[in-house]
């Protein structure tokens, strides 16, 4: 069923297509027939099954199956119609699905407008999360729902907005899907073309980074510019209080820490930022856009470019790959830590100098002044070291495959944390093209992994979770 859903997507990308001109139609209709076909002859066994009940192992095994096979078939509109090997086409439908925008394609601009569009639009479904796509729409799902949603959704708090996980969904998906449209009317009265207004909609409230434009949104006007971060300020915000707002439940937003924490550190960044690359001869305003842009763009992990920042001073490319490993809000569309986690963090340091002065007080820990409990706090713990042991790894692995240090440093950050841009070489306006084919299928399972936050990949490799059948 799922594939089914790809392909009718895929036909999508078929009518984009016929409106230009055409000559990626085949290579399109070749890719959905074939992904409609297999997912067909897989949903047959299902058909005579009512529900399928799912528990958390199954559920984690589900949603990281999904989320390779999606990209498997999603990758053969750009492999069949030559415009990419296997391998990079790959890389780029994984880096579109999961809200990467990492690119290994050095002209974009050459590709036809059908299979531009498809790449832009599996932002637009990786940015909600395929599995709430499924938990909306799939009927068989079940009780199973909640497993799928919370191996998937990012951040330590899983809440749901109903009691109804189906309901859930539709809310997710109608808010995801307004701000889109939202998105596409304020950037298409300030003067974009609306194919370029849609796409870049997509990416921006996905998080998603891609463009279709080879220097990204330097390719447009100030105006323009300014709209994207607008657009991009949303995908960093958990969606849980965009439903508040929505109901205009204000109190709930105003005693959140993280959404603060967020707009502080889009703030203090951007004059930070403004001060370190201020150029006369640019003024004053273009280097404040510059600024705002990309310490919006990185903490959102839309990877969006206005100026190519690898020529930037080196505090100033430092701030900008800490705010690499931070992402935003929890329940967002963005990658990264998280903001949240990295409040607890904090307070867990606190926490431990206090007891170090007063060994036998008592301090609970408190967020938005309810006690943390232990649980969460060991899951914090748990994705902080995996975090930094899968980055850690990442760098080794691209530095033996003849990377430099500065290239492998912002490439693994770049995939883990679903950003996009990457260091040095691979920073600004470049892209991950002279990367060796080993070191790009490790940035798809870096960047595969970062998505699904780590533990739901990394339990699959452990001999326990085998033991037992499903």
């Amino acid at each position: 069923m799922l594939l089914m859903m790809e392909a009718a997507f895929m036909l999508l990308s078929i009518g984009v297509s016929l409106l230009y001109d055409g000559r990626d139609t085949m290579a399109l209709l070749n890719s959905a027939i074939l992904t409609f076909l297999v997912g067909f002859f897989l949903r047959v066994p299902l058909i005579k099954r009512q529900t399928i009940h799912i528990d958390q192992r199954l559920g984690f095994l589900i949603v990281a199956l999904i989320w390779a096979i999606m990209s498997a078939f999603g990758a053969l509109p750009l492999y069949l119609g030559g415009y990419a090997s296997y391998t990079d086409a790959y890389f780029e439908t994984m880096s579109g699905f999961t809200t990467t925008g990492a690119t290994v394609i050095s002209d974009v601009e050459s590709l036809p407008r059908g299979v531009l569009f498809w790449r832009q639009l599996t932002n637009a479904i990786g940015g909600i999360g395929i599995v709430v796509i499924v938990i909306s729409f799939i009927p068989f799902i079940g009780g199973g729902g909640m497993a799928m949603f919370s191996a998937e959704v990012a951040g330590p708090d899983k809440g749901k907005l109903s009691p109804h996980i189906k309901k859930t969904g539709s809310i997710l998906l109608s808010i995801y899907v307004g701000l889109i449209a939202l998105s596409t009317l304020w950037l298409w009265i300030g003067g974009m073309s609306l194919y370029d207004a849609v796409c870049h909609s997509f990416a921006a409230m996905a998080s998603g980074g891609l463009s279709t434009k080879n220097y990204s949104a330097a390719a447009f006007s100030p105006l323009i510019q300014y709209l994207l971060v607008l657009s991009m300020i949303p995908s960093g915000i958990n969606f849980t209080l965009m439903y508040y707002f929505i109901k205009r439940q204000y109190k709930k937003i105003w005693i959140n820490e993280e959404i603060k924490t967020y707009f502080a550190i889009i703030i203090v960044a951007t004059v930070i930022l403004t001060a370190l690359i201020y150029d006369p001869s640019l003024g004053l305003e273009t280097s404040f856009r510059h600024a705002i842009f990309q310490v919006v763009s990185l903490t959102t992990s839309t990877g969006f470019v206005n100026a190519d920042f690898s020529q930037w001073a080196t505090p100033a490319v430092f701030l900008l790959f800490l705010l690499m490993f931070s992402g935003a809000m929890s329940g967002s569309t963005s990658g990264g830590l998280k903001i949240v986690r990295i409040i607890l963090l904090f307070k867990m340091a606190k926490n431990i100098i206090k007891r170090s002065v007063h060994s036998r007080a008592v301090f609970p820990l408190r967020f938005e002044k309810k006690i943390v409990e232990k649980p969460v706090l060991r899951n914090v713990l748990t994705m902080f070291l995996l975090f930094l042991t899968t980055y850690i790894c990442g760098v080794l692995l691209f530095i033996i495959l003849g990377i430099d240090f500065l290239e492998a440093s912002g490439a693994a950050i770049s995939f883990l944390s679903n950003m996009g841009p990457g260091l040095g070489k691979n920073g600004g306006f470049n892209n991950f093209a002279p990367f060796p084919d080993a070191a790009k299928w490790i940035g798809s399972f870096l960047m595969f992994a970062g998505r699904l936050e780590l533990i739901t990949v990394f339990v699959l490799f452990m001999p326990s979770f085998w033991k037992r059948s499903f």
